[in-house]
């Protein structure tokens, strides 16, 4: 899952990430110089599924918060380099 939070660290965005196999790759970006974008690659099922959005943004601040999150602060440079090499393996895989 990828969070945009803003300058105070508060979670202002998410987006659950395309499967690597999908031939459209899309993704949040901040607007804001002063907002960042965080890859958390150990979201439960149960936190994506959420529908309420109140709810949502309660349990994945929670999650995000906690020792057992996995938080990696990224960018979009490092998330077109993902994408393009998807890109070449299936190219190579190809021929």
């Amino acid at each position: 899952m990828l969070v945009i939070k803003d300058a105070s660290g508060e979670i202002i965005a998410a987006q659950v990430e395309e499967s690597p196999r999908s031939e459209i790759a899309t993704y949040i970006l901040p607007a804001d110089p002063q907002h960042t974008l965080h890859r958390v690659s150990d979201v439960p099922a149960e936190i994506c599924d959420l529908a309420d959005p109140v709810e949502f943004h309660r349990v994945i601040t929670y999650h995000v918060n906690s020792e057992l999150a996995k938080v990696a602060q990224t960018n979009a440079a490092e998330l077109q380099a993902v994408y393009y090499r998807i890109l070449a393996s299936r190219d190579e895989s190809a021929q």
